[in-house]
Parts: structure tokens; sequence; C-alpha cells
């Protein structure tokens, strides 16, 4: 083999930010219940007898057609050690599941 197949390639796939033709297609949809998801959360705040399963679909059409609203996020903390993240892949979550998994498989075995 020539080692020039597999792995990761520059540029490939989605760019990022990038939506894709389902979630375009769903958001168009959605918005299309605008003015019913509304009169339905205006019908329930007049006259409230309970109605969260349509209080719930109006607000998850509204999401899906124009997206959640912003969180407000408070931080605190010692501003000369700034927060720490990491994307953890599913890749990454199977390789330590594995990885504990054989450990656990080690020790009952009687192996360190």
């Amino acid at each position: 083999m020539s080692g020039k197949n597999g792995g990761k390639r520059l540029g490939a796939g989605r760019k990022p930010g990038a939506v894709s033709k389902v979630k375009r297609e769903l958001a168009e949809l959605a918005k299309g219940y605008t003015d019913l998801a509304l009169k339905t959360l205006a019908r329930v705040a007049e006259s409230s007898e309970s109605d969260s399963a349509a209080v719930s679909a109006s607000v998850a059409l509204l999401d899906r057609g124009y997206g959640k609203p912003p969180q407000a996020m408070t931080l605190s903390g010692d501003p000369d050690n700034p927060l720490k993240t990491e994307d953890v892949t599913d890749q990454k979550r199977l390789a330590a599941v594995a990885l504990m998994a054989a450990r656990a498989a080690r020790k009952d075995n009687g192996e360190k």
C-alpha cells in the first residue's frame, strides 16, 4: 500500500456553521406554523386550563423555525485561571469506555 488513502482530508466535509439541507427545510416548514403557534400560546395565556402539550408543541415549532433564544451566563472564578474546554467526540468516548472495560477485565483476571 502506498499510504495515500484514508485519514482526514484537508477541506473535506461540510464547512463549519453550514446548515444541512434537512435543517433548512425543517425550519421553512416550521415557519409556516408561526401564526398558529403564536395564537396557541396567546390562547393558553388567556385561558389556561393546562394546555401544556399545546404550549410545548408551539415552543418547539418556534424553536425550529427561528432558533432558541440566547441564554445568559455568569462566570465566576480566578481570572488568572481561565476555563478550559475540551471537544469530546463520540470516538473519544468509545475509546475511554473500551479502556475502562479492558482495565476491568484485567482486574477481574487478577492482573494489574
